[in-house]
């Protein structure tokens, strides 16, 4: 989900790493993190109704786009939350490492008991992707919209590279197409991250009794955990297709 930004959006800033751990009091494990996993910081592009020509929205003013380059090929997450604490708009990243570049972002929202507050969630990412390959903005009416569509893509493509990591689950080929099919049958966003977190999980669970299957010795103990896993498949099938 690498997009081309309109040019009206365009900051083109570099930020030095020293402003966001000093401004946000960093402890000596942020500031070292900052100091050996990112190499820049460049503030790219400031989405909003005035730079993208959609309409307002109560809770989602601006979308930020924030490009860092990366001196490891696993960014460590506590960078980007240091960020997101800082920052009451939603942040999408774009982490570029050597020749690639991979998008990451948590669903950001407003506190329900102080309105001057904001929530942070789990991140989300999509895998190692060719930065040549970007396509238009998806046609939406809002700025709540568009986040909501950056949020559900990066879902997506994590529940992908939730099953690359276990291929040997069934049904694994379809997760991806099957999450977005149901995704659209299910209307609030929280209620979108809700179900792909229980297929995530449902995934990793099912990728983990089989390897322990796989080691088993025992036939009784190989045809008790048979049964769970049918079990689980069952459940995963169910969260696919209703």
């Amino acid at each position: 989900m690498l997009y081309h930004y309109p040019s009206t959006a365009k900051v083109d800033k570099i930020i030095p790493k020293n402003k966001f751990y000093q401004r946000g009091s960093a402890n000596h494990r942020i500031e070292r993190l900052f100091v050996e996993q990112v190499e820049s910081i460049r503030w790219a592009y400031k989405l909003s109704p005035h730079t993208i020509n959609l309409n307002d929205s109560e809770t989602i003013k601006e979308i930020q786009i924030f490009s860092i380059v990366s001196r490891v090929e696993r960014l460590d997450t506590e960078v980007l939350q240091f960020i997101d604490k800082l920052i009451p708009s939603p942040i999408i990243f774009e982490i570029v490492f050597e020749d690639k570049i991979k998008v990451i972002a948590n669903y950001k929202r407003q506190s329900q008991a102080d309105s001057q507050k904001f929530v942070l969630g789990k991140y989300y990412a999509t895998d190692w992707q060719d930065p040549a390959q970007r396509e238009d903005l998806p046609i939406v009416l809002g700025m709540a919209d568009l986040y909501e569509s950056f949020i559900e893509q990066l879902l997506i493509h994590t529940n992908k590279m939730t099953n690359k990591t276990s291929s040997n689950v069934f049904l694994s080929p379809n997760v991806g197409a099957n999450l977005s099919t149901t995704h659209q049958k299910i209307a609030s966003i929280e209620d979108k991250i809700a179900h792909a977190e229980k297929v995530a999980l449902l995934t990793k669970q099912i990728y983990e009794l089989q390897k322990r299957m796989y080691k088993e010795k025992q036939f009784n103990r190989q045809v008790e955990m048979n049964l769970q896993l049918q079990r689980l498949q069952k459940q995963l099938n169910e969260f696919l297709t209703h």
